[in-house]
């Protein structure tokens, strides 16, 4: 759950690491520091005296397990913000894109069957937490399939290249070494028996050190937190997580409306649910449906997805209204994109299992009717260089999908709903028993 998103480096910032300035070497070690076993560089005996200090550990222990760590320049290479190419689509913009990566048909499979494999745990969350099932099942497809990919780093060796090595944002990284160093000690683990992403984020739910600290549940009550292997903590931590973060029970996440640009200018930006509905309705917003009522004084904002029209390297946007359910899945990662991934998987697993979604109206994706009659405007050259991409394109999400799509089979099919959540690849006929 590590905010993936950071700011783009500038020209003259890419100019000065390639000249290696003085400014450049400030955001990485300098290859002298690297050739020295971590305890022996003077940034990291400050750290390890002070975290021995405040958090009393034996500082023996702790430069013992910070030697045992390697330096990562690949982890400094994927943290790295990177340039898109001129006259090129750039994926990170690209709502479309990034949506059609989580609602493929053996994701929406797994979902289900962990839904139905972990409903009283999802029940009981919802209980004492007050936190609608279906966010908590969107959270964990988005973040690891399931748990299929948790990450393979070493955490250790990410969290310590990412405090000492590669130095954009190693204050950060340095609390979160700290919060596992005594995650470590507490549960006398060895070092390298932690796994995680490349950013240190570990188990089922992605979590960062310091949220296992202040969020982790033993759910199941065997006496212990373990989001690795417990379906059953993983869900009452993360319904304690977005408990936390202001979650209400029984709100969609987004409501589809006839939003206009300007309207967008005046209501959106931010991370926030901060102006109240009515302002909006007298504002001339109008709800896609009009029956579902919401109070007047719920806090909203409007969010947008923004994505490339066929053929073109123009990008059009599609408009929504967030709520502060919208606002608390931003809390665990701050992107637009990821958020709307979440609510767009959850809904679509939901019908499956024949429980409420988390968006009123329709899936975020593009008008056909305004694709078709922006699209034909677009340049003919860029919408033949496009298209071969396109089609390029599709073709290894064939191959990839002929590969991932070994899903046992369940009962009733699916095929509709693949449809409806617009899944564009063609799949063999997926079933679901009639009841989950």
């Amino acid at each position: 759950m590590f905010r993936r998103y950071l700011l783009v480096a500038s020209l003259s910032s890419i100019l000065a690491l390639a000249s290696g300035s003085p400014w450049a070497q400030s955001l990485t070690s300098s290859q002298e520091e690297k050739s020295l076993p971590y305890s022996q560089r003077p940034e990291v005996q400050r750290f390890i005296r002070d975290v021995a200090r405040r958090r009393g550990l034996d500082p023996t222990w702790i430069a013992t397990v910070l030697d045992q760590a390697t330096y990562q320049p690949k982890i400094e290479r994927l943290m790295t913000p990177k340039r898109s190419k001129p006259n090129t689509r750039d994926s990170r913009k690209d709502w479309e894109k990034y949506r059609n990566i989580f609602l493929g048909a053996d994701r929406l499979h797994l979902g289900a069957r962990f839904w139905k494999d972990n409903k009283v745990y999802l029940d009981k969350a919802k209980e004492i937490y007050h936190v609608d099932p279906a966010v908590i099942i969107g959270i964990i497809g988005v973040e690891t399939r399931y748990g299929e990919n948790t990450g393979s780093w070493k955490v250790l060796d990410s969290l310590v290249t990412l405090s000492f090595d590669y130095k954009r944002r190693a204050d950060f990284f340095k609390k979160e070494l700290e919060e596992f160093l005594v995650f470590l000690h507490q549960n006398q683990l060895k070092p390298f028996e932690v796994e995680g992403s490349y950013a240190g984020a570990v188990g089922l739910p992605q979590f960062m050190p310091s949220s296992i600290k202040k969020f982790g549940v033993d759910f199941d009550g065997d006496g212990k937190i373990d989001i690795n292997k417990s379906p059953a903590d993983t869900i009452g931590s993360i319904a304690n997580y977005l408990h936390s973060m202001g979650w209400q029970e029984g709100l969609p996440m987004v409501i589809e409306a006839d939003i206009s640009e300007e309207q967008h200018r005046k209501y959106g930006g931010g991370t926030t649910a901060r102006f109240s509905w009515s302002r909006l309705l007298k504002d001339g917003l109008k709800p896609l449906d009009e029956k579902n009522k919401y109070p007047d004084d719920m806090q909203v904002f409007i969010v947008d997805f923004p994505f490339y029209l066929p053929g073109s390297l123009e990008l059009d946007k599609i408009y929504r209204v967030g709520t502060k359910n919208f606002t608390a899945v931003l809390r665990y990662n701050s992107s637009y994109f990821y958020a709307g991934a979440v609510s767009e998987l959850a809904t679509a697993i939901a019908e499956l299992v024949g429980e409420p979604g988390l968006i009123d109206g329709e899936k975020i994706v593009p008008d056909k009717k305004k694709l078709s009659a922006r699209a034909s405007k677009a340049d003919p050259k860029h919408r033949a260089k496009i298209a071969s991409k396109e089609v390029k394109g599709h073709k290894t999400r064939d191959k990839e999908k002929s590969e991932l799509s070994k899903v046992s089979s369940l009962g009733k099919t699916i095929n509709s709903s693949v449809d409806k959540y617009g899944i564009r690849e063609t799949v063999e006929p997926i079933t679901l028993p009639n009841k989950l």
